[in-house]
């Protein structure tokens, strides 16, 4: 069975608990932050009061999954638990080899385990998506046109601020877009921000947004991205120090970095399992045209090596810019070194 919404899938989950759950989920999602969100829904479902049980969650989140490790947890008894869950995340790296063990457990699955599987995007014409659909359950949540992100992203600013026990003027929800772009992990940041700044005051206003959020060049980002595809040091390097001195934050910067290594990554990976323009298209309702031909190029160039490096090492910049008080810009000079290398 398959969902294209998580309002959908929750209903599932919520008419399936406690013991009517699906031997394997698969959640498919481009946008890290809605991922998350619907994995995090979906463990929370399957555990109950076991979450806050280690023994009860064993995760595989590695570039590079060691199946054998993996097909022993699928078969382990659990003596100490009633029900388990294993976690395969960048599902779409998978290997050949790895998909037919799996494959191969679908035929007789462990009725005390969940499997569950997560990645940006998977081929919908392998034996492996099909076979995942037919003895489990996929969502799959599709990538919104422009317009419709917006729309959907108005609608979400809302209620996670009326979560918060507040409303926001939709003046403000306007220029918190502007100025933030449409990444939803750095909106839901400022939102908690916001909360913070405005205290007991229940309204957002436009003039709170103006004097919380600092505004995201979003496309002189994107020509960093590209220069560090084209592995073209000196100018992601001036680009890069113009955002900070600007006041752009590090971790901004950083998250909207990994967002475009997550995209390339994800045409690199098409194109590396013989899909063509077209199918990047049909996973990237933008990508069209010289916008198309940009990204594939851009991607062949770089390397899935290099994507998968990459990644790794944006995540350990982020982390050594929380928990660090190392000078910023020592560290964007630290991972462009290294990223064009």
């Amino acid at each position: 069975m398959k969902y294209s919404h998580l309002k959908a899938f929750e209903k599932h989950l919520e008419s399936a608990a406690p013991v009517h759950f699906a031997p394997v989920y698969t959640i498919i999602c481009k946008d890290e932050f809605n991922r998350k969100i619907a994995y995090e829904r979906l463990i929370s479902h399957l555990l109950g009061e076991q979450i806050s049980n280690p023994m009860a969650l064993c995760i595989y989140s590695e570039e590079k999954v060691d199946i054998s490790k993996v097909m022993a947890e699928l078969h382990s008894l659990g003596s100490f638990v009633s029900k388990r869950v294993v976690v395969i995340h960048h599902a779409e790296s998978l290997l050949k080899a790895a998909t037919e063990k799996l494959l191969a457990y679908y035929e007789n699955p462990n009725k005390n385990v969940y499997l569950v599987l997560t990645a940006a995007s998977l081929n919908v014409s392998t034996n492996f998506y099909k076979k995942s659909e037919r003895v489990g359950i996929i969502l799959e949540i599709a990538e919104e046109k422009p317009w419709e992100k917006e729309k959907s992203l108005k609608e979400w600013i809302d209620q996670t601020i009326n979560h918060y026990g507040k409303q926001i003027n939709p003046s403000a929800s306007q220029a918190l877009l502007k100025q933030m772009g449409t990444e939803q992990a750095i909106i839901s940041q400022e939102i908690e921000k916001l909360v913070c700044y405005v205290g007991e005051k229940r309204q957002i206003s436009l003039e709170d947004v103006d004097a919380v959020c600092i505004p995201v060049n979003t496309e002189t980002i994107w020509q960093l991205g590209e220069a560090l595809f084209r592995r073209d040091a000196s100018t992601a390097l001036r680009i890069a120090v113009a955002l900070l001195q600007e006041g752009t934050p590090l971790l901004i910067l950083l998250r909207q970095i990994r967002s475009q290594f997550q995209t390339d990554f994800q045409v690199c990976t098409i194109l590396a399992q013989g899909g063509t323009g077209a199918e990047v298209s049909k996973q990237f309702g933008y990508m069209k045209g010289q916008i198309l031909e940009r990204h594939v190029q851009l991607a062949r160039n770089y390397g899935m090596a290099r994507f998968r490096r990459g990644m790794i090492l944006i995540d350990e910049a982020e982390t050594s810019a929380k928990n660090s008080s190392t000078d910023h810009s020592y560290l964007i000079e630290r991972l462009i070194a290294k990223l064009i290398i």
